[in-house]
């Protein structure tokens, strides 16, 4: 018995030897790496940040916010939450990676998920900087207001030019309108953009 507990003993403290704790500054943004999006991490305010290819379990992680944290790091050197020590919201947006790309509208599926447009050549081009979307719908071009922050994104007085749509042309249009003013929130996934409403419908978008 005393040799077990003189066993479990040195087990605990080779275990916790194998461990190690830091306290780390967090990025308010990711930066692209061969995992998708990665955080950028570092130990003192004058270090430069480095790329963490690993998540810190524990940790919901926003963008648009600096963190100071406290982690344990395993032997195999993987990061767990110990502790938030503090999180401050910055200036920067992150709905600012949506602009640049021409995003094509490959599927679109209403509250009952029953899939309601193909491949089509419906895209949109958004500015978040200055609250403004344009595109092209199923025969006319659009243009509309939007506000975007954070992980919320909304449309709102979406129009479209007077050219003359054969076959359904005008109904999906419609479709697309009242999708696109139900929005309230997006997901990015690499090149995939998703636009989500409260509703459960949703269209998927790919970047160009």
């Amino acid at each position: 018995m005393k040799y077990f507990f003189v066993f479990c003993s040195l087990f605990f403290v080779l275990s916790s030897s194998a461990q190690t704790k830091k306290i780390i500054c967090i990025a308010d943004r990711t930066v692209a790496c061969a995992q998708g999006d990665c955080m950028q991490v570092k130990e003192k305010k004058k270090d430069a940040w480095k790329t963490l290819t690993d998540t810190i379990i524990g940790l919901t992680y926003e963008e648009g916010y600096e963190y100071k944290v406290k982690v344990i790091i395993s032997s195999s050197n993987n990061y767990s939450l110990e502790k938030i020590i503090s999180k401050k919201k910055t200036k920067y947006n992150p709905a600012v990676k949506l602009e640049g790309r021409k995003w094509v509208l490959k599927s679109m599926f209403d509250n009952d998920n029953t899939m309601r447009l193909g491949d089509t050549i419906v895209y949109l081009n958004i500015d978040v900087t200055k609250s403004r979307v344009t595109g092209h719908g199923v025969c006319n071009n659009l243009k509309g207001e939007l506000k975007a922050e954070g992980k919320n994104i909304s449309f709102s007085g979406i129009g479209f030019t007077k050219m003359k749509c054969v076959d359904q042309g005008n109904i999906m249009e419609k479709i697309v309108t009242n999708l696109l003013e139900a929005t309230n929130t997006y997901q990015l996934k690499g090149n995939q953009l998703i636009l989500y409403s409260a509703k459960g419908s949703y269209m998927v978008f790919v970047g160009q």
